[in-house]
């Protein structure tokens, strides 16, 4: 009888166990991966409102910190973004255009699944940033894919974008969009002179496309590059860092804007965003070698820099009209160091042979996936081993 009983209780386990794992909810769908690559270029053309085509940021109201600024949502990169500070308040940015151009398509890429999507957004055109015309208010919504509307075509120099309503915690934009075709030229102005950049001033020499310059004095900050016509492509070095960076310029040259890469071009080393007024001020610029800060002011020396990052960093990216001097120059004074230049073109592995360089000189072609990583990718890449 006790066995009977014992049999009977141990099927009803059996049979509650099965009970209950019917009554368990399924797995969830694996989630939707949130970091392939979204080419912006692939929609439809290329993004106009671009920092890597040469947009820059003209003014901007906030944003939680720099490294999540305004210039983080048109850097080309969707996985970088803007975030408001907290509360998630409206917020307005103006953008200025490299050219003229003749815009039929506006839109945007938010954060979705995260509660950060800021219910609505404005955009105005302008001619000279300071009149402003309407465009249209999209509605969004929370989902991955760009959500880009379609409007009668107007032509702007200036894009005024403005967030309406508030979030829970905060609003975020992962990339800001519009299409079209430049109807004018680029006008790149010139960055010589000074500036003040994220509260630092900084001091900029041109020559050419040739760029040197110094931001900041604690430690300060030393870039060298070149301008090609839209944006001005950088390395710098300050103490032990060193990476790369991009600015562009307003045309009418009122604001400079920018982004840093920590030694590699990709969203996980993205940096502080920059942002520039001119200023008046000016004082004399030192390179940095070992006992420049020390010897008193001397002219800003590319050599020197270019020798200071390659000694820190094991390698120097260049850009501009006398990036190939230069390195011939740190060749020249190193004659027991070893050498090793990677180039992305046959053509500019064939220009730096002219010049007799007694160096290992390799075609690599660059692997670049967005178009940040493209706007960078076309430097000369001088290696020390």
């Amino acid at each position: 009888m006790a066995d009977g009983r014992w049999r009977m209780a141990f099927a009803c386990g059996v049979l509650l166990l099965a009970a209950c794992k019917k009554a368990e909810p399924p797995a969830p769908p694996p989630a939707q991966s949130i970091v392939d690559e979204i080419d912006l270029d692939d929609i439809g053309g290329p993004n106009l409102l671009s920092l890597a085509r040469g947009a820059s940021v003209v003014s901007r109201t906030a944003e939680q910190t720099l490294e999540t600024s305004a210039v983080h949502a048109m850097d080309g990169d969707w996985l970088t973004f803007w975030r408001s500070p907290p509360g998630g308040p409206e917020q307005t940015f103006v953008f200025s255009l490299p050219a003229r151009a003749r815009i039929d398509r506006i839109g945007v890429i938010t954060s979705p699944g995260r509660g950060e999507t800021p219910p609505q957004l404005r955009f105005e055109a302008s001619d000279d940033g300071v009149a402003w015309r309407e465009i249209q208010t999209l509605s969004l919504k929370e989902q991955r894919e760009p959500q880009i509307a379609t409007v009668p075509p107007f032509e702007a120099s200036y894009l005024r974008v403005q967030t309406i309503g508030t979030g829970p915690y905060y609003t975020a934009i992962r990339s800001l969009i519009a299409k079209g075709q430049e109807i004018a030229q680029p006008k790149q102005p010139p960055v010589e002179g000074c500036w003040q950049i994220n509260g630092m001033t900084a001091h900029f020499v041109q020559q050419g496309t040739s760029v040197a310059g110094v931001i900041g004095n604690d430690p300060p900050m030393y870039v060298l590059g070149g301008a090609n016509g839209r944006t001005i492509r950088l390395t710098w070095l300050r103490g032990a860092m060193w990476g790369l960076a991009i600015i562009t310029l307003d045309p009418a040259r009122r604001a400079l804007s920018g982004e840093r890469w920590h030694e590699t071009v990709r969203d996980q080393d993205s940096g502080d965003g920059w942002f520039g007024v001119p200023c008046v001020e000016r004082r004399p610029l030192r390179p940095p070698g070992d006992s420049a800060l020390e010897a008193g002011a001397a002219p800003l020396d590319e050599t020197e820099i270019a020798a200071a990052m390659l000694k820190r960093a094991g390698k120097w990216t260049a850009y501009g009209e006398s990036a190939l001097d230069t390195i011939a120059a740190l060749i020249a004074r190193a004659p027991s160091q070893r050498f090793e230049i990677h180039v992305r073109t046959p053509a500019m592995r064939d220009a730096l042979r002219k010049r007799g360089l007694e160096v290992p000189i390799s075609v690599v072609p660059a692997k670049a996936v967005n178009e940040p990583q493209r706007a960078m990718a076309d430097g000369v890449v001088l290696h020390a081993k």
